[in-house]
């Protein structure tokens, strides 16, 4: 059985969903670009709170994602990193050239069988109890499993879930107190990545792994530390951000009922709950920091060059100048398109997939356990800060097990461009 325990420093105490979101909307309605302590208490730092002023900040060349162009940063920062989202152009435009072919929604599509597998599997690991936690036994491992499957990585070969999103998620929370310089959890994980990359070389195949070890042969990728970086990146992002989607979802969609109902009548479907999901809850509550290059006006403030400026992208989506009722849960095709992923030339590479992952887990987890209601009254589930992800700590439930339909036998997969 895969079973994920998050960290203890999002292990909050306490019940319910911290109201968040009021400090936004006062700060939206007061100082759409404020002046905030930066997340390493140095330098000066502005949170962008209103979707215009967000978008505009995620699509500005004038702002940089590399923390050498910061007004604290120390010579020769991060200048050998292979973080994709820690370069601009044309570092950013030749990295990410070389995994949007195979991240693209047509080439995901192929692995709807096994995201599909993977969801039965985990929910026959709970299914004669009556009783789960949909966080640690479903969200998360889901996320685990998937990427590392895209990376062609065997289960021989990988880190337990728990312990790989463990460390990424201590690694995040400190590195960004640490503006990003290294910690004990990233160096444990930097071997793990070495070691995988080692037993690709030995073991190349149809695989994004592959794929990136190919591009450092043809010097596409320029260093063992891009290559580490790349890889890094990918792992951790297809876990940290697509596990709080899910868990997200799963609570919103059990905590109103009537919504289940419409989605079994066809009078919505689950792409759109996963859209919403985004923008209700988004499961990345900022980007990553961005550097002015020059001096430049922003909402009517001035930013100084190497001030760092954060999008709130969890604001941006609340934003009722853009979403009519948008404190509301509401899955409708109508809703403007929201920020989860990102803007610009830096939009997540990575989000036709996780919304696959999103889709296949929602419809299979509703369909095989149709009596599924939550072990809590609604409004207590308890969740975590991380403090740049927000997920639903647990989500404790119930279900008949003599209700649980069987899994069904999936077609092989297929490489054609079918909506993911």
């Amino acid at each position: 059985m895969v079973h994920v325990e998050l960290p203890e420093f999002v292990r909050r105490d306490g019940r319910g969903d911290p109201d968040v979101y009021r400090h936004f909307d006062w700060m939206r309605s007061t100082m759409p670009v404020g002046s905030v302590v930066g997340p390493d208490g140095e330098g000066t730092a502005w949170l962008v709170t209103s979707y215009e002023h967000a978008r505009a900040c995620l699509a500005d060349p004038r702002l940089s994602n590399e923390r050498r162009h910061s007004a604290t940063a120390t010579e020769g920062e991060d200048e050998d990193e292979g973080d994709l989202l820690g370069k601009d152009p044309p570092q950013h435009t030749r990295l990410r050239k070389l995994v949007s072919p195979i991240l693209s929604r047509g080439a995901v599509a192929r692995l709807r069988p096994r995201i599909t597998e993977v969801c039965s599997s985990l929910i026959d690991a709970f299914a004669a109890r009556g009783t789960a936690d949909l966080v640690a036994e479903y969200a998360w491992p889901i996320p685990w499993a998937v990427v590392h499957d895209l990376l062609g990585i065997p289960e021989s070969e990988r880190m337990s879930a728990s312990r790989c999103i463990d460390r990424f998620l201590v690694a995040g929370y400190h590195e960004q107190q640490r503006q990003g310089r290294p910690t004990p959890a990233t160096d444990e994980l930097m071997g793990y990545i070495r070691e995988l990359i080692a037993y690709k070389r030995r073991h190349r195949g149809d695989d994004l792994t592959t794929v990136m070890i190919d591009g450092f042969d043809r010097n596409d990728i320029q260093s063992e530390a891009e290559l580490e970086g790349m890889l890094y990146v990918i792992l951790g992002a297809g876990q940290v951000s697509t596990g709080p989607m899910i868990a997200a979802a799963t609570l919103r969609l059990l905590e109103d009922p009537a919504q289940l109902t419409r989605l079994h009548a066809g009078e919505t479907d689950w792409r759109l709950v996963i859209e919403e999901a985004l923008r209700y809850d988004a499961p990345v509550q900022t980007s990553v920091s961005r550097y002015a290059l020059t001096d430049l006006e922003l909402g009517g403030v001035r930013i100084a060059k190497g001030d760092r400026v954060i999008v709130s992208l969890a604001a941006a989506n609340r934003d009722p100048a853009r979403f009519p009722d948008a404190a509301r849960f509401q899955p409708d095709a109508e809703r403007p398109s929201h920020l989860a992923f990102g803007h610009g030339i830096h939009l997540c590479v990575g989000a036709p997939l996780a919304r696959l992952e999103g889709e296949i887990c929602l419809r299979v987890l509703f369909d095989r356990l149709p009596s599924l209601r939550l072990a809590v009254p609604a409004g207590d589930t308890a969740w975590a800060l991380g403090p740049e992800l927000r997920s639903p700590r647990e989500i404790p439930v119930r279900f008949d097990p003599e209700l649980v339909t069987p899994s069904r036998p999936q077609p092989p997969a297929s490489h054609s461009p079918e909506a993911g």
